[in-house]
């Protein structure tokens, strides 16, 4: 009998793209519109949506699978700003899915980083009516409405969807969110007053006063534990300082390391079927994930002060009915190079049953909304 290939901890290859206040650089992200390869292993050169495309449940648990299909549900990249970020917000899943049949965009901002012209606006300082806002987003100064606050690093804060939000200066942040590729740009200081998708956020946005129990301060004292536990995804700030075992329940598990290093060791069975112990490095600035199939494993630091993030998705009872893990994840008219089509130039490497039929997956969509900060 052919032995099933065991998953293990995957590090996929930064995809980085250049904005004129910076950059984001995709640690693991299923966008469509960016879409990130394994670097290690033998999956090596597969990229997360085929990945998911192959073994489903064995990525991201049965619970995840029942909800979300094939789409990879969380995102994880790095911005690295120089300079003023448009202001922008998100919608929430219900509109996104009625709209454009994708995910919405709940997300984590972990300051990584912060100089001291650094800002962060988030948040109306007095509420807002949606007259108001259209002026303010056509004439520029939607961003002084915004309430703004100076970031240190080890700060982290929840952009809610609907939450009208921008940064300025120079600053690193960690960016865990919903896998949506939908972003609405209220207002770029660079671009032209006709580039605002202000019409379209119109009635997605949370005009009230800004929520400041979102933002949340670093200390000297701050211990371990959840920063944001959310239907979406919930991320916790580990220390490791010595093995510890971690079993996965029902879900993924992303560890993106912010300090130190540690290496995830895990249990594996040679040609031979005899077990041993296959130890995966995770380094400062690094992020993996430990694949559901893998439902115990070890944690063991291998440098000083060794800090992470770790993500997981919690059960949803309900199964999300704006999303078809049928759709394809190209809108009609617009121009992918052919990959619409299908064309691809390698095949995935499947091992017999593990592969299921399927005729596509929901990526996000919307490209004609993303335009992410150019």
């Amino acid at each position: 009998m052919e032995q099933k290939k065991t998953l293990y901890p995957i590090k996929f290859i930064p995809a980085t793209e250049q904005h004129r206040w910076g950059k984001e650089t995709h640690m693991i992200a299923d966008l469509g519109t960016v879409d990130t390869e394994a670097g290690n292993g033998w999956l090596a050169g597969n990229t997360i949506s085929d990945i998911m495309e192959t073994y489903i449940e064995r990525v991201v648990g049965e619970d995840v699978y029942n909800y979300y299909g094939r789409q990879f549900p969380v995102s994880v990249s790095v911005l690295d700003i120089d300079g003023d970020m448009p202001v922008a917000c998100h919608p929430d899943d219900e509109s996104a899915g009625q709209r454009y049949d994708a995910l919405g965009k709940n997300t984590l901002w972990y300051i990584l980083e912060a100089s001291g012209n650094a800002m962060i606006y988030f948040g109306f300082k007095n509420g807002m009516s949606a007259t108001e806002l259209y002026e303010r987003c056509l004439d520029g100064s939607i961003r002084d409405a915004l309430t703004p606050v100076k970031p240190g690093k080890g700060d982290w804060l929840n952009i809610r969807p609907g939450t009208v939000y921008s940064a300025s200066g120079r600053l690193r942040i960690l960016s865990i969110s919903e896998a949506s590729a939908i972003t609405f740009i209220l207002h770029d200081p660079d671009g032209k007053p006709e580039d605002s998708h202000v019409e379209d956020a119109i009635d997605l946005i949370d005009y009230m006063p800004a929520d400041m129990d979102t933002y949340h301060r670093a200390t000297a004292s701050l211990q371990p534990g959840i920063l944001l536990s959310s239907p979406e995804f919930t991320v916790a700030r580990m220390e490791v300082h010595e093995p510890a075992k971690v079993t996965s329940g029902h879900s993924f598990t992303i560890y993106s390391c912010i300090g130190g290093g540690l290496a995830v060791q895990t249990a594996a069975k040679d040609d031979r079927w005899e077990e041993h112990t296959e130890s995966y490095p995770l380094a400062d600035g690094e992020t993996m994930l430990v694949p559901a199939d893998i439902d115990e494993f070890f944690l063991v630091p291998t440098g000083r002060d060794t800090v992470v993030l770790e993500t997981i998705v919690e059960k949803r009872e309900e199964v999300d009915g704006y999303i078809d893990p049928d759709t394809e994840p190209f809108l009609e008219g617009e121009d992918y190079g052919g990959a619409e089509d299908g064309d691809t130039d390698d095949d995935i490497e499947a091992d017999g049953d593990d592969r299921q039929e399927s005729s596509g997956k929901n990526a996000g969509g919307a490209a004609d909304i993303r335009r992410f900060f150019n």
